[in-house]
């Protein structure tokens, strides 16, 4: 009788946080598409011009458009890689409501299938509903503002674990398949894609390579051949014055636009913006020495993804907070090395707290860089856990960890 009522409120625990995230998630995205709305536009507005036989990338064609559906220029220069524009035009076919509907939903079922896929490379939580809170954890603390601003960092995420699974089961086409879709925003997954193909060269394993390879040289093909001319804006001066400016209309800069950076937030705290430069490429030393140590001595799969993550937010020029969904990766890797031991778990869920945290108190968004710290520390504690336990059972999945 005790044994039937204790797996009764087990199963009751589990269905009720199960149900917490899900509802979280649908309120998210509901609020998000009443109240909040920000990039899709000129996603929306890019593949327009496309449709039309027009160049993405050029900001004279782009910005009518967005003033015809918004009635301003807003600051929404296209910057993606030039496929991209491509996948949003069935969408570009829709009114724009409708179409920024289903651009939500497709957010939402994508995230949470990352997430629910992402149990093939963890073995822990080992409980249905920690592992339910955990999701809702990393909703909170990283897509909520993804979604607020119609981004694509949860889908990259979902990319993400999705060709490090296809990577595990071996399925090379689609692995090269989800590897290409990556490079959609180059700035934060240029070089987790360089060291992965690292990994993947490393054990000689070439199919997902050259398939990588095919499909990126096919779509850069197709792209050319639609928009011959598409390359042509980027060569022009005052291109990228979109990624630190924000633009009133096409060649007007009203305002420096703050990122979550390194450089940012040095500046933010006081420091002067040459002596962030410094410390920012003292920083890009640093990361390339730890990826070269980590390519070195290690076979992991996964060690090679963590720290290109980390180094990637950390020393990047060009990143926003919106942009953080692949930290979760980190954390959940972190969190599965720490588990077997209950002082390493109280230190880590304390830094979780923290990281969670900055959502609630952070102004300006350059305060968000104190969630990459927190990444940070929270990875270095898990790495000092692993070499005073090297003999410990694994919780994370696959022989390459």
């Amino acid at each position: 009788m005790s044994n039937h009522s204790s797996s009764i409120f087990q199963d009751r625990k589990d269905f009720a946080a199960f149900s917490a995230w899900i509802i979280s998630c649908l309120v998210l995205a509901i609020l998000t598409l009443i109240y909040f709305g920000h990039d899709f536009i000129g996603y929306f507005a890019a593949a327009k011009v496309l449709l039309i036989g027009g160049n993405p990338y050029d900001y004279n064609q782009v910005a009518p458009i967005i003033v015809e559906i918004t009635g301003s220029f807003g600051s929404h220069p296209y910057y993606y890689i030039p496929w991209f524009a491509w996948l949003i035009t069935p969408l570009a076919l829709l009114p724009f409501n409708i179409a920024r509907i289903f651009w939500m939903m497709i957010n939402f079922i994508v995230w949470i299938s990352g997430l629910l896929v992402s149990k093939k490379l963890f073995d822990w939580p080992d409980r249905g509903w920690k592992r339910w809170l955990l999701y809702l954890y990393a909703t909170f603390s990283f897509v909520l503002i993804t979604w607020r601003f119609e981004q694509v960092g949860g889908i990259l995420f979902t990319l993400l674990i999705a060709a490090m699974v296809s990577i595990k089961s071996k399925k090379w086409f689609w692995a090269g398949v989800y590897l290409s879709l990556l490079l959609i925003k180059p700035n934060i997954t240029l070089i987790l894609f360089a060291v992965i193909i690292i990994w993947l060269m490393r054990q000689g394993l070439w199919k997902p390579i050259i398939t990588t390879g095919i499909i990126l040289t096919s779509l850069l093909l197709l792209t050319t051949i639609a928009t011959p001319d598409w390359f042509q804006p980027l060569l022009k001066p005052g291109f990228g014055n979109g990624l630190f400016y924000f633009l009133q209309n096409p060649d007007e800069v009203v305002g420096i636009r703050l990122n979550t950076t390194l450089v940012d937030w040095l500046i933010m705290m006081g420091l002067e913006r040459n002596v962030s430069y410094v410390i920012n490429i003292i920083g890009l030393i640093i990361g390339i020495f730890c990826i070269t140590w980590v390519i070195v001595k290690s076979q992991s799969l996964m060690k090679y993804v963590v720290i290109s993550i980390i180094v990637t937010f950390a020393i990047t020029p060009y990143a926003v907070q919106y942009d953080y969904p692949l930290l979760t990766l980190p954390i959940f890797w972190s969190l599965a090395e720490i588990s077997q031991k209950r002082g390493f778990r109280i230190v880590g869920y304390s830094i979780c707290v923290f990281i969670a945290s900055v959502v609630i108190w952070e102004h300006p968004i350059s305060d968000g860089y104190w969630m990459v710290i927190g990444v940070m520390v929270l990875t270095a504690i898990s790495w000092i856990y692993r070499s005073l336990h090297p003999t410990e059972k694994l919780l994370i999945s696959g022989s390459q960890d």
